[in-house]
């Protein structure tokens, strides 16, 4: 199941319509896709709506910008969405439309129906210490509603941090999932996704450089195509249906 996947509703980084992610997941035949859009479940209700008219399970859930870096969280209950809308409105109450950040401790007594998705950006996170994010969203989540996520997109330095967040999921005893990042239905979006890029970063695709992707990967794949590039992780795999 495909569990991080972004729409055009996540304001320039991702290239997608919510009905274009579900049409795409029931053609692929997935029983059930995931949205987490950028600080906002501002795409849930078309994505629901489609979802249900395609006899899919639709999961919201958002990307909560902490302190400059991005934490996927997935609702499980009424009251995961009742918290997630909870911190979204803290966080663009204080700020200018477009922007706005939680601290960390924000989140504490308001993670109850959530289950976080802990990537990459916790190896940047390095003044926590090495694994002191990952130990710190244990004691916010508990271990039952905390997974570690890997990636993989062919590109060499994610395959090595994909190493370190696997010894921290088996040091700090944390499940793990697999997940594609997706930002575009299918891969010939990806040329649509660079210009949205480069919009958001106020640059041209000639100056661009790695402000935009880096190949063609972040579109949802085949459960089939998931499989076989995770073929090695069978426990990334079966994260994902639990």
């Amino acid at each position: 199941i495909e569990l991080h996947s972004s729409s055009a509703f996540s304001f320039l980084q991702g290239a997608s319509l919510p009905e274009a992610l579900v049409e795409r997941a029931a053609a692929l035949g997935y029983p059930a896709i995931a949205l987490l859009d950028a600080d906002g479940v501002y795409g849930a209700p078309r994505f629901h709506k489609a979802a249900k008219q395609a006899g899919l399970k639709a999961i919201i859930g958002a990307e909560l910008t902490i302190d400059g870096w991005r934490l996927p969280v997935l609702v499980s209950s009424a009251e995961g969405y009742q918290n997630l809308c909870r911190l979204v409105t803290r966080m663009k109450m204080r700020a200018p439309k477009g922007e706005g950040a939680l601290a960390l401790d924000e989140l504490d007594g308001f993670t109850s129906g959530l289950i976080a998705l802990a990537g990459r950006p916790i190896l940047e996170a390095r003044r926590h210490g090495v694994g002191g994010m990952l130990d710190r969203l244990v004691g916010l989540f508990g271990r039952d509603r905390l997974y570690v996520e890997l990636q993989r997109h062919l590109l060499r330095d994610e395959e090595c941090d994909n190493e370190a967040l696997t010894e921290l999921a088996r040091a700090y005893r944390v499940p793990i999932v697999a997940t594609n990042g997706v930002r575009f239905a299918t891969a010939g979006e990806r040329p649509l996704f660079d210009v949205l890029s480069c919009i958001y970063h106020r640059t041209t695709l000639d100056a661009a450089g790695r402000l935009v992707a880096r190949n063609a990967e972040r579109y949802l794949k085949s459960p089939e195509l998931m499989a076989e590039l995770f073929a090695d992780r069978p426990d990334a795999l079966a994260g994902t249906i639990a």
